[in-house]
């Protein structure tokens, strides 16, 4: 996954390129604190091409980007810990099954192993994370994308069973905590973003 937000994954529309880049970003951001050069990465990055600038995603991404700015990886890390590893208990939780009726979650779990074993996905060995980790989820709708190259219907599928029906839950959670504050405005990009995808994903 590369750090740069900026960069364009090869053989992809420019729409789809930003798509899987975001998706990409938000799947580095909820696995683990930013580092130096993410920071830099997201701080230098263009503004979103093709957007009104009063627009909810172009001022949320402008937001993230100044919050980049003045972070350093050592405040970043710490508010990381904080909301979602904490100490006992996580403040925030970042597994969507958090988010919806507990046999609900559990038989998204059982539906997201199958669909993954089926894509020939798996956990990377050392990761003992159930599968519905939210950082996990956006880097199967990058790979999805950018990788698969899979038909909007495809993407739409997924993302309709796997991402949306917690993301909102989990965007307003890390927003009201009380330690969130640049994660706050990822959060707050991580709702634009995923909105503006599900009216895209809905429409095709």
């Amino acid at each position: 996954m590369s750090a740069d937000p900026a960069a364009l994954p090869p053989g992809l529309a420019p729409e789809d390129a930003a798509r899987a880049n975001f998706y990409g970003l938000l799947a580095r951001l909820f696995y683990a604190p930013p580092d130096r050069a993410l920071l830099a990465a997201l701080a230098g990055a263009d503004e979103i091409a093709g957007q009104e600038g009063g627009s909810g995603l172009a001022l949320a991404w402008r937001e993230l980007k100044e919050g980049a700015a003045t972070l350093d990886e050592d405040a970043a890390r710490g508010e990381f810990d904080a909301l979602y590893i904490g100490t006992g208990k996580a403040e925030v939780s970042p597994y969507a099954g958090a988010y919806v009726k507990r046999a609900r979650a559990d038989q998204q779990l059982v539906a997201l192993r199958q669909y993954l074993a089926q894509q020939g996905l798996a956990r990377q060995p050392g990761v003992n994370e159930p599968e519905d980790h939210v950082a996990a989820l956006c880097d199967v709708m990058r790979h999805l994308i950018a990788e698969q190259h899979a038909a909007l219907d495809s993407q739409s599928k997924f993302f309709a069973t796997f991402v949306w029906p917690s993301a909102a839950a989990f965007c307003d959670a890390t927003e009201k905590a009380e330690r969130a504050a640049f994660y706050r405005l990822a959060a707050r990009f991580a709702r634009s973003f995923l909105e503006v995808e599900h009216a895209l994903l809905e429409l095709g």
